[in-house]
């Protein structure tokens, strides 16, 4: 769910104003809401501060408390809401609001009443969230001015507010905090400063304040983007949308079951979004996929087509019969491819050099050769008496040339 479809109230001395889809309307005191919604208590009588303590941490609240209906600094009794809390030599320091016990129980049932998600959050929660060790943000709320920072030495809040309606008297305030926080503001450099507008009705206001800041850090501070809300026609410059819903987890006065219940719910929108989107992209996968897949399927085919194509040429081929007038030079081509092995010549040759004394040859015949391997060729002759010898010697020569004897 993005800010400018959520619901956002700001709770002020001077009323209830309800902000949606770029717009702000004054609304009734703890109204009966039909959707989710951020509160945030921005009231001046909120007392805020940082202080120092002696001894455990763990009994933070119960020292804050006794100190603050000692010194009378809220009406009545008070509930103590600490914001941050760090260790510091001999003890510790705790950032804080003290909120008087009568709003913060109205606040709690009128929450805990609301058939949707409804997370209360103090203004003051709002300026210390996210600011790390080394940062200082400064924050303009109506006609008050708060600054926040933390640093090796601890954490230091201040906050002035403008006596008058005057752009002189808001001037004098910004000039007065600045004053204050100008140690701070000096060693941390522009850099480290975050300069943001929570709310402001009065065009202008918030650039005299800003101007001030650039005067006491000597450059220009990180400059949070506001959004604009229309108010009847007027405008309203402010960043509480954003800043209330980075904070809603941390820093809300609800119970942690309430806490975890709103966190759960924007955690099921975003999982559903990132579902949604994972969804598009298997399906945009799986389209490309079947895509690929026909095109090798049609390929494939094609290829088929051609090998088949193919066989049956061959088998047309193969069962061609010769015709009949072709027989005849077959038979004949088959004679001399099977007589191509005899060479009279050649044999006539081997028969001279083989001749030796007392053998005669008188006839000489080839003979069509057996389903052997030697070639068939005979000769009639004689041979003189006792003279066996040459007979051997021819027959060895006709057998080494390849001719059966």
């Amino acid at each position: 769910m993005s800010i400018a479809t959520e619901h956002f109230y700001r709770v002020a001395s001077t009323g209830w104003t309800h902000c949606h889809a770029g717009r702000a309307q004054s609304a009734f005191p703890w109204p009966r809401l039909t959707h989710n919604a951020l509160v945030v208590l921005d009231i001046d009588d909120i007392f805020t501060d940082v202080w120092r303590f002696e001894g455990k941490s763990e009994f933070a609240k119960a020292l804050i408390e006794k100190r603050v209906r000692t010194e009378g600094l809220v009406e009545g009794s008070a509930h103590i809401v600490v914001h941050r809390l760090i260790k510091v030599p001999g003890g510790f320091q705790a950032y804080f609001s003290a909120v008087s016990l009568e709003l913060w129980q109205r606040c709690m049932e009128w929450a805990t009443g609301q058939e949707n998600h409804c997370i209360v959050l103090t203004a003051s929660g709002l300026l210390c969230h996210g600011v790390t060790n080394g940062q200082v943000r400064l924050l303009l709320s109506q006609r008050r001015l708060m600054c926040f920072a933390q640093t090796e030495e601890g954490m230091r809040f201040g906050s002035t507010q403008a006596l008058g309606s005057e752009a002189s008297a808001l001037a004098n305030a910004a000039q007065v905090l600045t004053s204050n926080q100008g140690a701070v503001l000096g060693n941390v450099g522009p850099d480290a400063v975050q300069w943001g507008t929570l709310w402001s009705e009065q065009s202008g206001d918030s650039d005299i304040c800003l101007a001030a800041v650039q005067q006491a850090l000597g450059g220009t501070p990180v400059i949070q983007p506001a959004v604009e809300l229309d108010m009847d026609g007027e405008r309203i410059e402010t960043v509480l949308p954003e800043l209330a819903r980075a904070a809603a987890g941390q820093h809300a006065l609800n119970t942690l079951g309430e806490r975890l219940a709103w966190r759960a719910e924007n955690w099921v929108l975003a999982i559903t979004l990132v579902t949604a989107v994972a969804a598009v992209g298997l399906m945009a996968g799986g389209v490309l996929l079947g895509q690929r897949a026909e095109q090798l399927r049609l390929a494939g085919q094609q290829q088929r087509m051609e090998l088949q194509a193919l066989r049956s040429r061959i088998e047309s081929a193969s069962s061609i019969q010769a015709p009949d007038k072709l027989v005849p030079a077959a038979e004949f081509a088959r004679t001399l491819d099977g007589g191509a092995q005899y060479d009279p010549v050649a044999f006539i040759s081997l028969l001279k050099q083989s001749i030796g004394p007392g053998l005669r040859i008188q006839r000489v015949r080839l003979e069509p050769a057996a389903p052997a391997r030697a070639r068939a060729g005979g000769g009639d002759g004689g041979v003189a008496a006792g003279r066996a010898a040459p007979v051997a010697r021819w027959g060895s020569a006709r057998g080494a040339a390849g001719w059966g004897v």
